[in-house]
């Protein structure tokens, strides 16, 4: 038996299309979950009930819903280890891309089907779960604002949900005041970067809606692939580095930093910053960023 967590406050078209489809081709049965139905709380009291209830008939986790709401449900369930499922009815979806889950509703449950769960490295950020990017700076803070822009409703009602990130990026920009940077390796190296705009951990390629921050990452090589766009004026940095990352060119830019490893402990010498994991705020500087090899099991 599946448990199927729905993310039913938004996109409710998209879901109830997708729960028609689970009943009539998912070959074993599932209990499902709406998250308008419960106070958070009270779901996942009564999740962890029926895993426990379940025990060892339970065939895994079926996620209904974007990254956000696959963040959600493996911090809250990671310690069953169980393996995923994901069918993508959100706006950014960028775990799933990487993973070429198919958006298309009957090839998603068709991979579920065949019951072949592959191992993927997770992120630990402070101790948060994180799938796909942990960003700090300009995009951490884009990031934080999408989540209670009125322009993300207005543009999923249009089903043009991936603009979010990057119209209300331009908004944020315009007032943000870079920061200094001290990053320390797992070997102990400390690299010094001033006037940073962002910084992009990547467990897989993408974030914002499919923008490729990260290209060479890879969730199964176990390392981290930390990109850091500093130095540049506000000019520059819109129409520099911005296009070159859409175009998968701004790993040979002068004003790019690319590091790889496994462990990052991360200070911001002149403020606090906030932190993103997967579109969602998960804290602020000072931060421990750590790869987790081999942490999770997705269909």
């Amino acid at each position: 038996m599946y448990i199927v967590i729905i993310n039913s406050y938004s996109g409710q078209r998209r879901y109830k299309k997708v729960v028609r489809q689970l009943e009539k081709k998912l070959r074993k049965p599932f209990v499902s979950y709406f998250t308008d139905q419960y106070q958070e709380d009270t779901l996942w009291d009564n999740i962890h009930q029926k895993l426990n209830d379940l025990g060892n008939k339970l065939d895994g986790v079926i996620v209904v819903g974007g990254d956000g709401t696959l963040h959600y449900v493996v911090n809250h369930l990671q310690d069953y280890n169980v393996p995923y499922g994901l069918v993508a009815s959100g706006s950014g979806n960028d775990f799933g891309r990487a993973l070429k889950i198919p958006r298309n509703i009957s090839k998603a449950i068709e991979r579920i089907n065949s019951n072949n769960p592959e191992e993927y490295d997770i992120i630990n950020a402070n101790g948060k779960k994180v799938l796909s990017v942990v960003g700090i700076g300009v995009d951490a803070e884009t990031a934080i604002r999408c989540q209670t822009s009125r322009l993300k409703k207005l543009l999923n009602r249009a089903f043009l949900g991936r603009l979010t990130y990057l119209m209300v990026f331009f908004q944020t920009i315009r007032h943000y005041e870079p920061m200094e940077l001290e990053i320390t390796d797992e070997k102990g190296t400390v690299h010094q970067f001033n006037n940073v705009w962002l910084t992009a951990l990547g467990n897989t390629s993408y974030y914002g809606g499919g923008i490729p921050i990260c290209p060479d990452a890879d969730p199964q090589d176990s390392q981290i692939e930390y990109v850091i766009i500093h130095t540049l004026p506000l000019a520059k940095v819109l129409m520099r580095a911005l296009p070159a990352v859409f175009l998968k060119k701004h790993q040979n830019l002068s004003c790019v930093t690319i590091l790889k490893g496994t462990k990052f402990h991360i200070k911001s010498k002149n403020k606090e910053v906030p932190v993103q994991g997967d579109g969602e705020e998960i804290g602020t500087t000072p931060a421990c960023i750590r790869i987790l090899p081999n942490a999770i099991r997705i269909f």
